[in-house]
């Protein structure tokens, strides 16, 4: 069985090498024909001719050595017939070095001799979890390995040979194909930390708020409203990409944004005036009447009064009924309440508080004698109609 000899195997391979060439004379050495054995990585094959040094071997072989790989004995060092010239390639790793991130080139065998090997206090590399052949070993076997995931630590003992997978599973945790593993080495004691990490889609929607338009509307009688169009709230979605490492956002991005504009809140106001009613058409009193006649246009004369002489009640009554309906609760939602339908301003300034569709029909009508006894019939459109003014 071959073993692959680790660093100081391959040191000591070169050490005696030396010694057993040391004494051999020079002249004899250039022109001896030599048979030496190249070992490259565990592979070995046999090689022969004239040539003095191990990098003369080499050559001879056909084997290229890079400036990181390990040659013992070294390149420049002669060489005896069957002596062995040992390579080991060196692979160059990215690794974090104190906080910064470098790229080390290695012969080591395991991991953690990797990282041992750095002229750091705290080093660390990611993890070799390869799913398409053998794991590069952790250790030499027998070292305490802390393994923290999920904010829990639990030691266990590597066995020769086996890699990152074999001592999450020893430590009961599972880590996805995504999570990020690494392994840590800090005054000289091993630790693999597993960070979960978590990629997907995310959408988030923001309300556009409508606006309100305002319209004239020479058809509609003045102190009217209608509205033409409701208005709708638009939106705006926006759809990201997030990756998440142990709950922390490391990656945001906007993958689309989709807008549904609002409608407008579209209101149309009346600006016709209203019409005065036709004054009535006097009808010729008879004799009989003549007297109260008389004295009915004497009432007219003194500003209105005679319209109310009579039945005042039923006036005001007829009033009502012609405004409202005779309804005292009236609120059409166009600025004027109640029977007599007050707009808020003329019911505050006759000393009406709250809304006048609140108050009772008593109130509403004492108020209303007190606007008309101040400003006369024309307050109301349908004294027109009724022939009061």
């Amino acid at each position: 069985m071959s073993v692959k000899p680790t660093r100081t195997t391959v040191i000591s391979v070169a050490t005696a090498t030396t010694l057993l060439v040391a004494g051999a004379a020079a002249a004899t050495i250039g022109t001896s024909y030599r048979h030496v054995t190249i070992e490259v990585d565990g592979v070995s094959r046999d090689v022969s001719g004239f040539f003095t040094t191990a990098g003369d071997a080499l050559n001879t072989a056909g084997v290229s050595v890079g400036a990181h790989d390990l040659v013992a004995p070294a390149a420049d060092q002669t060489v005896s017939n069957g002596d062995t010239v040992v390579v080991r390639t060196a692979t160059p790793y990215d690794v974090t070095v104190d906080g910064s991130q470098t790229v080390a080139w290695s012969t080591a065998s395991t991991a953690s001799g990797i990282l041992s090997a750095l002229p750091a206090q705290t080093s660390s590399m990611a993890a070799d979890r390869s799913f398409v052949r053998a794991e590069m070993p952790l250790g030499e076997g027998g070292e305490t390995v802390h393994v923290v995931a999920d904010g829990t630590t639990t030691d266990v003992v590597a066995s020769a040979d086996e890699g990152t997978s074999a001592i999450l599973e020893k430590a009961g945790v599972t880590a996805s194909p995504i999570d990020r593993v690494t392994l840590e080495n800090s005054g000289g004691e091993t630790t693999v930390r597993v960070a979960r990490v978590v990629r997907g889609k995310s959408s988030t929607t923001t309300e556009i708020p409508f606006e309100t338009e305002e319209r004239e509307d020479p058809e509609a009688e003045e102190g009217t409203e209608k509205v033409v169009q409701e208005g709708v709230a638009g939106s705006e979605v926006t759809e990201s990409y997030q990756e998440t490492i142990d709950g922390n956002v490391t990656v945001t991005a906007v993958l689309a944004t989709t807008r549904t504009e609002p409608t407008t809140h579209i209101v149309s106001k009346g600006t016709k005036e209203k019409k005065k009613a036709e004054e009535p058409k006097e009808t010729p009193a008879s004799s009989s009447d003549s007297s109260s006649s008389d004295s009915s246009s004497s009432g007219s004369s003194s500003g209105g009064s005679a319209a109310v002489s009579g039945d005042d009640a039923a006036i005001w009554a007829a009033i009502a009924q012609c405004e409202s309906g005779g309804n005292p609760s009236t609120n059409t939602g166009n600025g004027y309440y109640g029977m007599y339908q007050f707009s808020l301003p003329t019911w505050q300034s006759v000393g009406g508080t709250g809304l006048p569709s609140d108050a009772s029909a008593e109130e509403q009508t004492m108020r209303a004698r007190m606007l008309q006894q101040r400003a006369g019939w024309g307050q109301w459109g349908c004294a027109y109609k009724l022939g009061l003014v």
